[in-house]
């Protein structure tokens, strides 16, 4: 049976891989997600430059500015809604939260320190309690093509199909 101070470690490394994965993956997707809302902004301005144009009369100038896009606000508002997640999903891995602190006591979750203590990359591991310039650091990583990120990540992939999920 592992001594409470090996238990103890285990379980944060745990928390802090499922947590961290979490967050490169809501990266990943508010990067995305963030290009999309920036596509659909020009595109919904050029259609509304389209309309103002064509409802203004033959001649006259515009009544509104072409092609101007507030980006800037659309960004703001993806950057806020994803803030918004990452609160609620480290409140959800926190510490104090006993159904979790039961729920990451699954054996195979072990399997997952294992893959990302058998890579070595450029920055402290999933395991680790990472900063946001850390986390932004793996996604870079990802959108750079790094082989090793990859290959871990597929792996990581693999095993999350593995692993229970977790219900309040």
């Amino acid at each position: 049976m592992p001594a409470e101070n090996e238990s103890s470690s285990r379980d944060k490394k745990v928390e802090n891989l499922l947590l961290n994965f979490s967050m490169i993956m809501l990266g990943m997707f508010e990067g995305a997600f963030a290009a999309l809302a920036e596509g659909m902004a020009t595109a919904l301005s050029k259609t509304a430059e389209a309309l103002t144009g064509a409802l203004d009369a033959p001649g006259k100038p515009s009544s509104r500015p072409r092609g101007e896009t507030d980006l800037t606000e659309v960004n703001a508002k993806v950057r806020e809604a994803f803030s918004g997640l990452r609160k609620e999903v480290a409140e959800g891995f926190s510490e104090g939260a006993k159904p979790f602190k039961e729920f990451i006591k699954d054996p195979a979750f072990d399997e997952g320190v294992r893959i990302v203590e058998g890579h070595r990359l450029k920055l402290p591991p999933l395991t680790a309690s990472l900063t946001d310039s850390e986390l932004a650091g793996y996604v870079e990583l990802i959108q750079g093509g790094d082989p090793e990120m990859a290959k871990m990540m597929a792996e990581l992939a693999e095993w999350r199909k593995k692993t229970p999920r977790f219900e309040r």
